[in-house]
């Protein structure tokens, strides 16, 4: 049974505050300036499917290694910055409302103190050899960060940390599923990821997804795994099979868009009855491709039951979605963001009120 999101209301989350959502569609696109809040939704939204575990929380922290400003980061340094930025209070709070009924609140509850420690414990910690002077052993004061993960109230997760830690403790949590969601980075793609035993468990969509390939090279005519030599290696290899090469070619050979416009398809597929997350969806795609492409997701979404959240700063991109499928707009709505002082203000339009503001008011939507 499929299960997703009706309402989302975020009291504080990184630069998010009083920040509500209702009645969302199957189609949910986010717009909005830069640091508005987009993918910061879509955070929330992932956490949804393991909300107690902090190695969840932690990717979330991994997402900022591509921005300069956040390079050199420390993991200590990168959990605490997904709290509210100008919050006296380490607390992130959301509520979620979904399509069967269940409502949730999820706290994360943070909380800085200094420990003494010594200088063997220190050692311990960063991983280094201990040696003790002469002079006996030192004591140094330490930044801990303790947190706490509530769902409903109810303690689910305990974590403390140490600044001076080169890598993260994951202490036992509560293993709790509350949706299915699927993730998906602007550069998701350069890493080779496909989702292709999902494809391959449905034939009719494997072949569409094939025809939507050939947008990219005519002579495509199938997409397998190579499982030769796989023990000595780490990962699938993705082999390609086109008129125009004598042999498969590894899908890495390929161009950015092809292997983006794989990666999405694949990604519906397997996200059959959760929730599917694209953030900057349009990245590496040429304008080519898009109609074809993007009709396609949205299309095979609505077929398998995936509630749809796109990112967008693409104005030609959001035009595209927009009227690239005309049989499901009444299914799209467009949430566009504003940032004040004291909260996140959203302005929603449904698709055909979108098309006529950008078409006969000359107005964009970002």
């Amino acid at each position: 049974m499929s299960k997703h999101i009706r309402t989302l209301e975020v009291q504080s989350y990184r630069g998010l505050q009083k920040l509500c959502m209702k009645d969302l569609a199957p189609i949910n696109i986010l717009t909005g300036d830069n640091n508005s809040g987009k993918t910061s939704i879509l955070e929330i939204i992932e956490s949804l499917d393991s909300p107690g575990d902090i190695s969840k929380w932690s990717s979330l922290v991994r997402k900022e290694r591509y921005s300069p400003v956040s390079f050199g980061l420390s993991f200590y340094e990168g959990l605490i910055n997904l709290f509210p930025v100008d919050g006296e209070n380490l607390t992130i709070s959301y509520d979620v409302e979904f399509t069967d009924g269940e409502k949730d609140r999820i706290e994360l509850i943070g909380k800085i103190e200094e420990e003494v420690l010594s200088g063997k414990e220190i050692r311990e910690l960063t991983g280094f050899s201990y040696v003790e002077d002469d002079e006996g052993d030192e004591v140094v004061n330490i930044e801990k960060f303790i947190m706490e993960i509530l769902l409903n109230g109810n303690r689910i997760t305990h974590n403390e940390m140490y600044d001076i830690e080169r890598r993260p403790r994951y202490d036992k949590t509560q293993n709790i599923k509350l949706a299915d969601v699927t993730y998906i980075s602007p550069v998701r793609h350069t890493e080779g990821t496909v989702f292709l035993n999902s494809v391959l468990d449905n034939p009719e969509l494997y072949e569409q997804m094939i025809q939507i390939l050939q947008e990219f090279d005519p002579g495509i005519i199938s997409i397998n795994v190579d499982n030769a030599n796989e023990k000595y290696r780490r990962g699938n290899v993705y082999k390609i099979l086109s008129k125009d090469h004598s042999k498969a070619l590894p899908l890495n050979v390929y161009g950015d868009g092809m292997k983006k416009a794989l990666l999405l398809m694949s990604a519906v597929i397997k996200t059959q009855g959760g929730i599917l997350l694209l953030d900057e969806f349009e990245t590496a795609i040429h304008t080519t491709a898009m109609d074809t492409t993007f009709k396609w997701i949205l299309e095979t979404c609505v077929k398998l039951d995936v509630q749809l959240f796109l990112t967008t700063h693409s104005e030609e991109a959001l035009d595209k979605v927009l009227k690239c499928s005309p049989d499901l707009q009444d299914r799209i709505k467009v949430y566009t963001l504003y940032k004040n002082d004291k909260e996140t203000v959203v302005r929603v339009l449904t698709a055909c009120k979108a098309i006529e503001i950008k078409d006969e008011m000359g107005l964009e939507l970002r």
